[in-house]
């Protein structure tokens, strides 16, 4: 049975601009958020075995919802936000606003052809924000800020900016407790929730199209 946070059910991923969901949730009712928002850089997949139409709202520093999710999440508990490079110090700004910054995590991934291929060095790592509400503790030993994780094979992306799994459970599994409601903002390809899921979390995912929520919701129907 599906429970309910305020207006919201839980474990399910709802078609909806952010915003407008996180205006539903109650204030200090989240244990965690993990966001992959558009990250401001007009992205074009590049992919010759799958190709994707353009991100929503990734021609701006979307960064609006930040304040809500501040209001949402429960004192002591933490936010992650992927970022890039090159829009790294402006993430950055936003963010400090109303959290605390704690960390610059580096994903270090496979390389890949993006760019331009004969000027300037393959792209082999993201940015990963690691801010608190309060004081945060993370659970079990220390590991380092860089986490060198492979990319999933291009041939299984359900959406342009797809991230392992497996990203998304050393988050959790560093920063969040079992029963816990984990904040998913922007789904994209439901890999926060399938981790959240497998870990015995429970989330609210948000995402404002249709396809992907409905390939995500797909996805997370089959993990086990």
């Amino acid at each position: 049975m599906t429970a309910n946070l305020g207006k919201l059910a839980v474990d399910r991923i709802h078609h909806m601009d952010v915003n407008e969901g996180l205006k539903l949730i109650p204030d200090s009712s989240i244990d965690l958020v993990i966001a992959d928002p558009p990250y401001g850089i007009n992205y074009r997949s590049g992919s010759r075995k799958r190709k994707f139409t353009a991100i929503q709202n990734d021609n701006i520093i979307m960064a609006d919802w930040l304040a809500d999710a501040f209001r949402v999440l429960k004192d002591g508990c933490a936010l992650y936000c992927w970022t890039r490079w090159d829009v790294y110090t402006e993430w950055h700004h936003r963010i400090a606003q109303n959290f605390t910054i704690k960390n610059c995590i580096i994903w270090q991934k496979n390389g890949g052809g993006m760019g331009d291929l004969r000027g300037a060095y393959s792209p082999a790592h993201e940015f990963l924000i690691f801010a608190v509400k309060g004081r945060h503790l993370l659970n079990g030993k220390r590991i380092s800020d860089v986490w060198a994780v492979p990319r999933d094979p291009a041939v299984t992306y359900i959406h342009p900016t797809q991230k392992p799994v497996k990203l998304a459970e050393m988050i959790i599994e560093k920063s969040s407790q079992p029963g816990d409601v984990v904040l998913v903002p922007f789904c994209g390809s439901g890999g926060d929730c399938v981790a959240a899921k497998r870990m015995g979390r429970r989330f609210i995912a948000f995402d404002v199209e249709e396809q992907y929520v409905e390939a995500a919701s797909n996805r997370l129907n089959e993990a086990a």
